[in-house]
């Protein structure tokens, strides 16, 4: 009987979570006893399905390491209601991503879920045009955002208007996505796109998917553009290039990397050239500028001096606590008691350090940052076996693409600024995460077992002997 009430709560296990999420996105230490709701949910699923109570994927190490590290932050926290918010974000991260790795094991889960990832980003980005306070870094698009001045809406829980650049950051996960799965859809539609997986779907519902995708890339790009963020600039330009770069034939390959080889070295030349301004070329392509009436060699957070002495004091922190990290959402408050800035003035609320990884370890110590950012690793490697066993599948392969593109992209722009682990947009990447362990699961994980896969659209089973033939297949 127990296990019987456990089975039929297990299987709206996602709608516990989405009632439960609101509270722990806006938390308050009343309130601590909702963020039992993800193990509580977790327990359930033990009861309804002991042998596995959580999907099994390659990430299963390294999330249990950031829990253990989560929970070591709030005992060494100095102010838990202050670091609340952040544990909070992170307790629903943890319950978004093992959600997200359950439901998109199935075809049809994954759909859904990647429905409500691109829906999530252009709330995101629909949300911005009325609640940004746009910058004025470059002269054409700072008089298109004049047009736009923020209403102010407002959030509960939200100060203030969003910052741009965390903005653009969060658009980054989304926008490969509607660059590369449009281009799917359309290779799927070809007669000859895939010669071993059958078409249950429509050639009009998918010329429909075609025209929805393209019309919500628009606002999502739009506003990507307006934030005037150089650092997400150059994330999506790389991601862009490596798409084209893997989307080309072997010949076209070589063409291309010929080209890229003469460009970087034109570029070389150009950058020794001008190397007694490089210091602000640099600023440009790190979203710092000089600050009003001083040189590059003063001034506060906005400039490139500000920024480099933001990172050092960073690095003191973890070599303070490299065990533990100072607890989540502590660096904004430590900052300036023990290690204090004299480019910046004391009542600058650092928010962050500027690079995720950093961050990371200041929050959760070195083994968080280090389960951080093999998070990245072991993503791309689940993305790069979907490629290679994929071959024919030109929608699988977009896709792969677009939540790779993604993932990349905001690794890139994570390098100079931060979507802090626990943040509210974060949810999107462990959302993320969580799709590319289902796409993972139907066809890269399969294919390693020899076990035969299907199309993420629902399409006939491959043959396990195409499959495993495929990984060695060249690309």
């Amino acid at each position: 009987m127990l296990r019987r009430c456990a089975q039929f709560i297990d299987r709206w296990h996602w709608l516990i979570l989405l009632l439960a999420g609101p509270f722990m996105v806006f938390p308050a230490l009343e309130r601590i006893p909702v963020l039992l709701v993800v193990p509580l949910v977790w327990g359930i699923g033990w009861i309804a399905r002991p042998r596995a109570p959580l999907p099994s994927t390659p990430l299963n190490t390294l999330m249990l390491v950031l829990m253990i590290m989560v929970l070591v932050s709030v005992v060494v926290t100095p102010d838990l209601a202050f670091s609340m918010h952040e544990v909070a974000g992170m307790v629903l991260a943890f319950g978004i991503f093992f959600g997200a790795a359950r439901e998109a094991r199935r075809p049809l889960g994954l759909w859904l879920l990647l429905a409500l990832f691109l829906a999530i980003g252009l709330a995101i980005a629909a949300f911005s045009l009325v609640n940004t306070n746009w910058p004025a870094k470059i002269g054409f698009l700072a008089s298109v955002a004049s047009h736009l001045p923020p209403r102010l809406v407002g959030v509960v829980g939200i100060e203030g208007a969003f910052n741009p650049n965390q903005m653009a950051g969060s658009l980054l996960w989304v926008a490969p996505v509607l660059i590369c799965l449009p281009v799917g859809l359309v290779m799927a539609v070809r007669p000859r796109a895939s010669a071993a997986a059958a078409r249950p779907v429509s050639r009009l519902v998918r010329v429909f998917l075609i025209a929805l995708v393209l019309i919500s890339a628009i606002p999502v790009l739009g506003v990507l553009l307006l934030a005037q963020s150089r650092g997400a600039y150059l994330a999506l330009t790389l991601v862009l290039t490596g798409i084209v770069f893997l989307a080309l034939p072997r010949r076209g390959r070589w063409v291309m990397a010929i080209v890229l080889v003469i460009a970087i070295v034109a570029a070389s030349v150009l950058i020794w050239q001008r190397r007694d301004t490089f210091g602000q070329q640099l600023s440009f392509v790190l979203d710092v500028e000089p600050a009003a009436g001083t040189d590059t060699s003063t001034g506060s957070l906005n400039t490139l001096d500000g920024r480099l002495e933001i990172w050092s004091r960073a690095i003191y922190g973890i070599e303070d606590f490299p065990f533990t990290g100072m607890g989540m959402n502590s660096f904004r408050r430590v900052v300036n008691l023990l290690y204090p800035l004299f480019l910046t003035s004391p009542d600058t609320d650092i928010a962050h350090a500027h690079n995720e990884f950093l961050q990371a370890a200041l929050d959760l110590g070195i083994p968080g940052m280090i389960a951080f950012g093999a998070l990245y690793l072991v993503a791309l490697w689940m993305l790069r076996r979907v490629w290679l066993v994929s071959t024919g599948d030109a929608l699988t392969r977009a896709l792969a693409l677009g939540l790779g593109g993604g993932l990349y992209a905001h690794c890139v722009f994570g390098m100079t600024d931060a979507v802090a682990l626990g943040a509210k947009p974060g949810a999107l990447f462990w959302l993320l995460l969580g799709l590319i362990c289902g796409l993972f699961a139907q066809h890269g994980g399969s294919a390693v077992n020899g076990i035969s896969s299907s199309s993420v659209t629902g399409t006939a089973p491959l043959e396990a002997t195409h499959a495993a033939s495929a990984v060695h297949r060249p690309v």
